[in-house]
């Protein structure tokens, strides 16, 4: 048997992988609200080139662009991008823009995670965006 030579044991090993897990398991819930927030801000961006475009869209067609409804919800978007001739990719938002009034209601709706089927919507009247359904936005 070899004497004199120094390392962890089994147990100290075992204790340090314990620890390690536990820092990780607390430090992820805490980690959910940021970036909830922060692809929610990228959704809140692509609403605003949303309105933009419209604007443009008004001067040149004399009406707003309205999703095609027979269109999954899902699909939406590359009739936005071309429409509107933006470039909204988001795989975390489904994008739709629907008749309202003399104007339009632009909505991102929230695929999944914790603020699933949330929206936000922005108004042809009013570039405000109004968020329902999701405390940490």
């Amino acid at each position: 048997m070899l004497m004199g030579l120094k390392g962890f044991t089994m147990l100290e090993l075992v204790v340090v992988v314990i620890i390690i897990g536990v820092l990780v398991a607390v430090s992820l819930p805490s980690m959910k609200d940021p970036i909830e927030r922060s692809r929610a801000k990228n959704a809140e961006f692509n609403l605003m080139a949303i309105y933009s475009a419209q604007k443009r869209y008004l001067l040149s067609e004399k009406e707003y662009y309205i999703c095609d409804t027979s269109i999954p919800l899902e699909n939406r978007v590359s009739g936005i991008n071309q429409n509107l001739s933006i470039k909204i990719s988001d795989p975390y938002f489904d994008y739709n823009i629907r008749a309202s009034g003399d104007g339009y209601v632009a909505s991102a709706i929230r695929r999944d995670g914790q603020c699933r089927n949330a929206r936000m919507n922005v108004t042809w009247d009013n570039s405000t965006i109004d968020k329902q359904g999701c405390a940490a936005w």
